[in-house]
């Protein structure tokens, strides 16, 4: 029991943050995350996402359509990946699939805008 005032820890959900990459045609790259991108799992994912962006893709596409949880340590990273994909001339693209945590975060923080985001994979355009 806590004192009142005082928050309680959360308990762990053991929900942690897998990355996987895909390259569905030439020139393009698919990070797709799923799980938790919060305070313990930002670096790898910004780690991931610098990585990614260091390539040769001239597209990226992010799908984040299997997140649980994206916090915003995780929107920091995502819109460090935006500058550094402009500044390379990489188009990004993020996929959310309608996923209200992703969405929510996005939209809350004011920074949806910024990205060019679609429900599927298959639904960005090349160099979109």
């Amino acid at each position: 029991m806590s004192e009142p005032g005082i928050p309680v820890p959360r308990p762990a959900t053991g929900d942690v943050l897998h990355l996987s990459t895909r390259y569905p045609a030439e020139d393009v790259e698919v990070l797709r995350a799923t799980g938790v991108v919060d305070i313990d799992g930002a670096t790898a994912f910004a780690e991931a996402l610098r990585g990614v962006l260091s390539g040769d893709a001239r597209q990226v596409v992010l799908d984040l359509s299997g997140l649980s949880v994206l916090s915003t340590h995780g929107v920091v990273a995502l819109l460090e990946a935006g500058h550094r994909a402009l500044m390379r001339g990489i188009a990004l693209a993020l996929v959310t699939g309608g996923n209200t945590a992703v969405d929510r975060m996005l939209h809350m923080l004011d920074v949806a805008d910024r990205f060019h985001c679609a429900d599927t994979v298959e639904a960005v355009e090349p160099d979109d």
